[in-house]
């Protein structure tokens, strides 16, 4: 998709970020405020989400370079809100 946000290359596979990511953030945001939580708060749950994504790239990165390590090629990994996903080359035998 074109909404998609790339965030470069890592051993040769994209890292790329699903759009719906960013509606998780704007629900954190839309949630606080319905709360009537202060600024404060609000950045908290920002981090936070930041916090868990940043595991969420950790752990599929240690896919890409599992499958580099058996010469298995990633194409592209997509990060989405509720996980990622590692998306592997098609393999040609003949």
């Amino acid at each position: 998709m074109k909404a998609n946000l790339s965030l470069g290359r890592v051993s040769g596979t994209r890292i790329i970020v699903h759009w719906t990511f960013f509606l998780l953030l704007a629900w954190i945001v839309f949630y606080e405020l319905k709360r009537g939580s202060n600024t404060a708060s609000i950045l908290f749950g920002i981090t936070f989400i930041f916090a868990v994504f940043l595991c969420v790239v950790l752990h599929e990165l240690g896919h890409v370079l599992m499958a580099k390590r058996f010469n298995i090629q990633t194409e592209k990994t997509t990060l989405l809100p509720i996980g990622g996903m590692a998306s592997f080359m098609k393999l040609t035998i003949s």
